[in-house]
């Protein structure tokens, strides 16, 4: 893996040096997949249940990934999200997510808040459309509540269909371009933290030679992170994949 002199997981540059553009996601899997309290929220958390992709703004271009000015203007998209709520959820952070929570409900709970282009510079940059977040990331959040997910275990049911239709979906039309890392981490937290019936379907779905090897072409390629891998199989043993 590429670390930088934060401590921080990031993307190796042909320069030598390291970005985090992409750094909360992964190292949010990374605490997922490991179970090693990294202080995520600590390091990665910079307003009430806001997130930001790199705590320090020289390791993205134009500061942008440090970006964070309130629950409507900021750096983080929805495949980052997925990377910040697999870390809260792992660490039980109950407290973390109720703020995340709150900071999702400020945009009705249908949006993200990467409300500038990657790399631009925020000071300059226009205003762009943030992601859609729905069926999946809901589910997320609830199981990131610990105890109460079971109160809303009838809604869990529902909104795991999500996987369902996506499992379906990447298994009928063997699409290369299925964002493979953040289905994988919903699908393990989905068996793992309140298991519903859709899931253990979805589950069968999933044909785990296939989702090694791209989770292989994700990790091994230009990402230069080929240590996700022997974590990914271990986690499916646990979860029986």
């Amino acid at each position: 893996m590429n670390i930088d002199k934060y401590g921080i997981i990031g993307q190796i540059q042909d320069d030598g040096s390291i970005e985090g553009g992409d750094s909360a996601c992964w190292v949010g899997h990374y605490v997922y997949l490991t179970g090693i309290d990294v202080n995520y929220i600590g390091v990665f958390e910079k307003g009430f249940g806001g997130y930001v992709r790199h705590p320090h703004p020289e390791s993205t271009n134009n500061g942008f990934g440090a970006y964070y000015k309130n629950p409507w203007n900021g750096c983080i998209s929805r495949d980052q999200l997925t990377g910040v709520l697999l870390a809260v959820i792992k660490t039980k952070s109950y407290f973390a997510m109720a703020r995340v929570i709150l900071n999702h409900c400020c945009r009705l709970m249908l949006f993200s808040y990467n409300t500038i282009i990657n790399g631009r510079d925020p000071a300059t940059a226009k205003w762009k459309l943030p992601d859609l977040t729905l069926f999946d990331i809901w589910a997320m959040m609830i199981r990131g509540l610990g105890p109460v997910a079971w109160l809303l275990y009838p809604v869990l049911c529902v909104l795991d269909v999500h996987m369902l239709l996506a499992a379906l979906y990447d298994k009928f039309f063997d699409n290369e371009e299925t964002d493979c890392i953040n289905f994988v981490g919903k699908l393990l937290c989905s068996l793992e933290y309140a298991p519903t019936p859709i899931s253990w379907l979805t589950k069968k779905l999933v044909n785990r030679a296939n989702i090694i090897s791209r989770l292989k072409g994700y990790w091994c390629g230009w990402r230069g992170s080929p240590e996700f891998i022997p974590l990914y199989e271990s986690k499916f043993d646990e979860v029986r994949l």
